[in-house]
């Protein structure tokens, strides 16, 4: 069961837009923290004596934290204000990272990110619900444009600036640094940003919440430890598909559920789902995966691996701008097949390791940010405007899971294959995005004829 969102009117359209402003600081934190750990870590991993485990938690516990809680901050927001949540998640950006950025603990600094994590949940979920409240469809379109060019552009940033901190001030600045911004965030989103919450009081059924988080926890565990534990992630395994099943069923009988699961039965919705989980996975990980190999393997600094993946978060922001272009010439459904094929091009390019990677990196960027803009209007096309809000929450878990679960997965492989781990990590992201690309044509082939 959905509601239909309240909204305090805005005065005019320029001052809607100029809430922007802080909305999109929000966002381009939370890029800058997820990206520039990746050419920062292996400072990090040497001052704090993290193990290769630890490090691969401390790059994907952000985003993992970010999709765990996504929802549950969505909801808050509906309850008690899309800005009260906006406001509340940048205050913890700006205590979190100035905890960080002192922290002499390694797990004391995975917790923190963790934390940080939940932090940008309460921003996004704020972000989302008041774009699809306050914006009308094609201003929507544009909003969103705008979101997905932040967030390249903070992609963009973060390795580039991860790099030099490490090697100029030290790593503890990309925590510290960002305090100020947060703070500026917070003050104007006060000032600049409409309130809006839902009609009814929404669902805060605690099993429900409950069985959401431990299913997702369980599962990344179960991703991490398979080859290094299987018998630890075989368990956890289990854990995670009986939460899961509680947390379906659990869903259907409740009035109010946490998540309206009717959702994934309309048509194009659940393809559209995975093909953002799946670009996006792949494009994360394919950040990771090359800063290590560039650092690891060709001795390269982490400055300049940090310009070596600039390429790739640049072509991130373009693909978002250029979507809404390609549509003259191209059906949305087509375009994204084309683009996803594109990224996995890119990604076997990469595999054989060449020479200048901005190349095959750009088809990377460029087709995620083309695919995930798309995939995620789509979600918007097929449904209702009073589905916005749960919509929204869970286009961001698609987006912030397939980041969290491409790092897991990949990053996993290649930490434990060692040698030959770089090639045959970045082909098994590719085999899975074309696989994602061709889904909804298979699918539709082998459903019955009515």
């Amino acid at each position: 069961m959905t509601t239909s969102p309240v909204v305090v009117p805005v005065r005019s359209s320029l001052r809607l837009w100029m809430a922007m402003v802080p909305l999109l600081l929000g966002v381009l934190i939370g890029a800058l923290a997820i990206s520039s750990v990746s050419t920062a870590l292996p400072a990090i991993r040497d001052d704090l004596a993290l193990t290769d485990t630890e490090g691969l938690w401390l790059v994907d516990v952000y985003a993992l934290s970010l999709a765990a809680t996504l929802i549950l901050a969505a909801r808050i927001g509906d309850a008690f204000g899309r800005k009260t949540i906006v406001v509340i998640g940048l205050v913890g950006f700006a205590v979190l990272n100035g905890i960080g950025g002192v922290a002499t603990s390694g797990l004391l600094l995975i917790v923190i990110r963790a934390l940080l994590g939940v932090a940008e949940a309460f921003v996004v979920a704020g972000v989302v619900a008041t774009i699809g409240a306050t914006f009308q469809a094609r201003e929507r379109v544009l909003a969103y444009g705008l979101w997905t060019a932040t967030f390249g552009t903070g992609s963009a940033l973060g390795p580039v600036l991860g790099g030099l901190l490490a090697e100029g001030p030290g790593w503890r600045w990309l925590l510290l640094g960002s305090v100020p911004l947060a703070v500026a965030a917070a003050l104007l989103a006060l000032w600049l940003v409409p309130d809006s919450r839902s009609t009814q009081p929404p669902s805060w059924d605690v099993p429900s919440i409950l069985s959401s988080i431990v299913a997702l926890g369980a599962l990344v565990f179960a991703l991490h430890e398979v080859l290094a534990a299987p018998v630890s992630a075989a368990v956890a395994a289990v854990v995670s598909v009986a939460s899961l099943v509680f947390f379906v069923r659990r869903q259907r009988r409740l009035p109010l559920p946490l998540l309206d699961l009717a959702l994934f039965r309309v048509p194009g919705f659940s393809p559209a789902i995975v093909r953002i989980i799946v670009s996006s996975g792949a494009s994360s990980a394919s950040v990771l995966l090359v800063s290590l190999h560039l650092q690891d393997a060709r001795g390269q600094s982490a400055a300049e691996a940090g310009i070596a993946l600039l390429p790739q978060a640049a072509a991130i922001a373009i693909g978002g701008v250029l979507a809404p272009l390609a549509l003259r010439w191209l059906s949305a459904n087509a375009l994204t097949v084309l683009v996803l094929l594109l990224q996995a091009f890119g990604l076997v390019w990469l595999a054989f390791d060449p020479g200048i990677v901005a190349l095959p990196l750009v088809l990377v960027g460029l087709g995620f940010g083309i695919a995930g803009t798309l995939a995620a209007a789509t979600l918007f096309e097929v449904t209702t405007e009073d589905q916005a809000g749960q919509v929204g929450a869970v286009q961001e878990v698609g987006f912030a899971l397939g980041g969290g679960l491409g790092i897991a997965v990949f990053g996993t492989i290649a930490a434990v294959l060692v040698t030959d781990g770089f090639p045959v990590a970045v082909v098994a992201a590719a085999v899975t995005v074309t696989a994602a690309a061709l889904l909804p044509l298979l699918s539709r082939r082998s459903a019955p004829a009515l």
